[in-house]
């Protein structure tokens, strides 16, 4: 089936449901007063509101609740129509108010394996005016639906056992509004007039305020996990790996050998077809590629293939080893003097696995360093094989972004499976990761053929191959099996001549790791700038009201703050207004002759912002997702244009900024909120907002929980917020932030007691710090061991506070901390995101504050490297050359996940200054107490 083919009937489709809820309510339209006591309207007294991914359905006129106890219908694309026309017809009799995904193609990505869990299945909502209709409307739905197929819902609560029909309470139309955390949500409204989150969990979680007017005839909700379960009465089951909608993937002892293994599981209709086929399918399928490749040496042993509680498990052979992905770093790390030997080892397994798979006749589809185990001895295994196939036959699309060939990406959502080549490109892709830790991830142009795909790899190789001998070895091999036509790919018999040559064996030296000169540093931002200024939307800007986003936003930024700093406006703001204190000609600069344009960019979007800002409650303070930020932005617009009124609305808001918050971070908090007042003080020069910035120091100060020799900060557990009870050492959520805006008070402000808690934090980072070799890293939180390299919660965010308490103290282990944050940081660059939260343009300002505030220009050549590797992710559209955004395929605009933040690291490089929403301090402030230090300074 041809691409073409599979719109066309996208777009037969297309009306498919609406017609049959159409048909449903113009049978009972103008029949009097509806079972629910509701008049029918004059007309047809219903409103359909048709849209993507829901259709609206709504009688008129009916008094909307704020929140109830609210139904669900599960269903398949196979019996859609049949459960809407059913459920319909009981609707419309009651009058009730419904919505339902709006075409098959939004009901299948409720069905996908990779659909948020709290939503998966929902087909209809229904919305009923009370709990007694509520009851009466679910057995009426219960008894028109039974024996249709349907997966469960797992947010809510089955109404009987094997029923379509699923309860939750939740929010019916409450209005959404911004909540603490920066986002639009609609709350619940508890008894007492308390705000409470209407979390849609993954399970069954009412209030417990919420009488349930159900009786489900089920055992009563279960309100812990259990120790352990109990499958096929043979498999104890202990341990999740992890969960997803299609099923859980669990470790497990068998009872009969003793074993360890592992258990996948299947629920029912997951990822269903119009062809009937579900993940239960897949599942049966993996277990038919276990008992084919297990004797082969390629993949684990099938120990079991059952079905409990009407979902299906495979239980295999437990693989003692690590995933490649895994693997690479911690060998390299390990293994110095041995790791390109046992690298080299590993490619000629991945070959040798690769071959044998498709002797018997299969395409993996799917080969990616997630799915292949190393064993401590270095041989290798594939796992996940559910996705291999026949070359020919009917299959789903199936892929990796980045270990997938352009012909399968492009492919058709359902067609004939690819042949051998596809797993040539893959296997290239992987050794490519493996050599450089990098994800071969290169998003699409906008117009196909523009730039030449094969030009684009070796872009890519080029620059992840630089200072990396293995790397280099492998270039030739990666770039032959990666080439953009099939035909042209290298067969595994030329990979084996290459690998068994004796100039392939990486030698002792590489060349040097790859620089972006000054030219393409100045086209890659002047592009960037450019793709700003032409997509704002002119229209949302001329809105008197603010309504609408000026720039688009993707995933969680779609519901976010528009104007805040890390998804909206104020980033752009920012970026836009040091762009015109540039002087024209200067580096860095943008040319005379785009001023005009970027000063009525600047002048349209602070305007918006301004308006949008004045008619919006917004109870976050935070620097990047609340308030704060946004006045730090619209006061720089204001300085910037000479516009007193821009400047007036700016002071206003900071004024107007609470000194006292629950929440003590930089995104969402306090000490995000005392940084942008120091900047207003320092810029206005109203004491005002010296004394607001004193007072969120004493808050934080007095929220401070001190530990021998360290100190932290929690969010509390009873604020009504996604981030509730964390406790963080990182920039945006913990301690380095909160002590990075300490220690600018204690140099703005004068303020002993701020130095020494700064200090103390200072001292806690030191000693959560995991060096390993050069690089030093930190987890997440205490006792946390995910260990990253970026500004929220890594190493140069970390680094950034580090070398900041090292210029003011001249504490020398914390230079060496930051240093070996900076190792971190380089070491990392090609497994690397862009953003500058957490990636590339966050860390590389970090190296820049390295070079500057130290005076080494070594971190400046550093921070052009990771420019080269943005540089290679960037795209084309509209003829220019653009970074995508933290998810590597779009490209957005928000500071710290899309491009503003991409372009300040990029003006930054080439102009040097000051970092931007960082307050910095001069050398050497006064000593530090002995109290707070016990004698020492770290």
């Amino acid at each position: 089936m041809s691409g073409t083919g599979a719109q066309e009937r996208e777009g037969t489709d297309a009306h498919l449901l609406e017609d049959i809820a159409r048909a449903a309510v113009r049978r009972h339209a103008n029949s009097g007063t509806g079972e629910t006591g509701y008049p029918a309207a004059a007309g047809d007294g219903w409103e359909i509101r048709c849209g993507r991914p829901w259709t609206y359905v709504t009688p008129a006129p009916l008094p909307a609740r704020a929140q109830g106890w609210k139904l669900h219908l599960s269903a398949t694309p196979l019996s859609a129509p049949i459960v809407l026309a059913r459920a319909a017809e009981v609707l419309a009799r009651h009058r009730c108010p419904f919505k339902f995904a709006a075409a098959l193609e939004d009901l299948a990505a409720l069905l996908d394996r990779g659909a948020d869990r709290g939503s998966v299945g929902k087909f209809v909502t229904v919305y009923p005016p009370d709990d007694e209709a509520a009851r009466a409307i679910a057995g009426e739905l219960h008894a028109a639906t039974y024996g249709l197929p349907g997966p469960p819902i797992l947010s809510d609560r089955a109404y009987r056992p094997g029923s379509l029909v699923h309860y939750r309470f939740g929010v019916f139309s409450a209005r959404s509004a911004l909540d603490n955390d920066g986002a639009y949500s609609s709350s619940l409204t508890a008894p007492d007039g308390a705000s409470v989150i209407d979390r849609r969990n993954a399970w069954y979680s009412p209030p417990e305020w919420a009488t349930c007017p159900f009786e489900s005839g089920q055992a009563p909700v279960r309100t812990a996990a259990p120790e352990a379960i109990l499958l096929a009465d043979r498999f104890v089951v202990r341990q999740a790996i992890r969960h997803g909608a299609k099923g859980g993937v669990f470790l497990a002892e068998d009872r009969i050998s003793g074993r360890r293994v592992v258990i996948k599981q299947a629920r029912p209709h997951l990822s269903s077809t119009l062809g009937g086929q579900d993940e239960r399918d897949h599942l049966r399928h993996e277990a038919r590629m276990l008992d084919l490749l297990a004797p082969l040496g390629v993949t684990s042993r099938k120990m079991d293939l059952f079905e409990q509680d009407g979902n299906l498990f495979l239980a295999q052979e437990h693989l003692e080893g690590t995933m490649l992905s895994a693997w690479a770093g911690e060998e390299q790390l390990a293994n110095p003097g041995g790791w390109q030997a046992a690298a080299m080892s590993v490619v000629r397994r991945l070959a040798r696995l690769v071959r044998v798979v498709h002797q018997q006749g299969y395409v993996l589809r799917d080969l990616t360093p997630d799915n292949v185990i190393v064993g401590s001895d270095g041989d290798c295994r594939l796992i996940d094989l559910e996705m291999a196939a026949v070359p020919g036959a009917p299959v789903a699309r199936a892929f990796t972004p980045g270990y997938a060939p352009p012909e399968q990406v492009r492919g058709p959502r359902h067609g004939p499976a690819p042949t051998a080549e596809v797993d040539l490109y893959a296997l290239g892709a992987t050794v490519f990761f493996l050599a450089t830790a990098c994800r071969p991830m290169l998003a699409a142009d906008d117009t196909p053929g523009d730039r030449a795909w094969d030009s684009r790899v070796r872009s890519l190789v080029e620059v992840a191959s630089g200072g990396n001998a293995l790397a280099q070895a492998m270039a030739p091999m990666i770039l032959g099996l990666m080439r953009e036509d099939p035909a042209r790919r290298w067969d595994l018999r030329r990979v084996d001549e290459f690998l068994d040559r004796p100039d392939t064996e990486p030698g002792p030296f590489a060349t040097p790791a790859h620089r972006l000169d000054r030219v393409d540093q100045d086209r890659l931002l002047r592009d960037g700038v450019a793709h700003t200024l032409r997509r704002m939307d002119r229209d949302a800007a001329g809105d008197p009201e603010g309504r609408g986003r000026l720039w688009p936003a993707s995933g969680f930024g779609a519901a976010s703050d528009p104007c805040a700093v890390q998804y909206g406006t104020a980033g752009v703001l920012k970026l836009l207004a040091s762009l015109l204190d540039t002087p024209a000609g200067a580096e860095g600069g943008i040319p005379e002759s785009w001023r005009s344009d970027v000063t009525a960019t600047l002048e349209s979007a602070a305007g918006w912002t301004a308006r949008r800002v004045a008619a919006e409650a917004r109870p976050s303070p935070g620097l990047y997702f609340g308030r704060a930020g946004i006045a730090w932005g619209l006061y720089e617009a204001g300085r910037v244009l000479a516009d007193d009124g821009l400047c007036t609305a700016a002071v206003d808001l900071g004024l107007g900024l609470p000194v006292a918050w629950p929440n003590p971070d930089v995104c969402h908090g306090l000490a995000g909120t005392g940084l942008a007042l120091l900047h207003l003080w320092h810029a206005t020069g109203d004491e005002r907002f010296g004394d607001m910035a004193g007072r969120c120091a004493d808050a934080l100060l007095a929220s401070a929980e001190r530990t021998p020799g360290g100190v932290l900060w929690t969010i509390p557990e009873t604020f009504p917020s996604a981030l509730a009870g964390l406790v963080h050492y990182g920039f945006a959520h913990g301690v380095a932030g909160i002590g990075t805006f300490l220690l600018a008070a204690a140099t703005g402000l004068e303020r002993d007691d701020c130095l020494d808690t700064a200090l103390l934090a200072g001292r806690t980072l030191l000693a959560a710090a995991h060096p390993i070799g050069e690089a030093t890293w930190w987890g997440e939180s205490p006792g946390g061991t995910v260990k990253l390299p970026h500004w929220c919660s890594g190493s140069s965010g970390i680094g950034t506070f580090l070398i900041r308490l090292h210029r003011a103290t001249g504490g020398e282990r914390l230079l060496e901390a930051a240093r070996g944050a900076a190792a971190a940081v380089r070491r990392s660059r090609l497994s690397s995101g862009s953003a500058a939260c957490h990636g590339l343009a966050g860390d590389g300002q970090f190296l820049l504050d390295m070079a500057g505030l130290l005076g080494e220009p070594a971190y400046h050549d550093q921070a052009e490297e990771l420019a080269a590797c943005l540089s290679a992710r960037a795209v084309l559209r509209d003829g220019l050359l653009v970074v995508p955004d933290e998810n590597g395929d779009k490209v957005s605009f928000g500071w710290n996940t899309g491009l503003a933040g991409v372009l300040d690291f990029l003006h930054r490089l080439r102009r040097g200054g000051a970092r931007s929403w960082t307050a910095d301090v001069p050398a050497r402030v006064t000593a530090p107490t002995a109290t707070a230090t016990d004698g020492e300074t770290p």
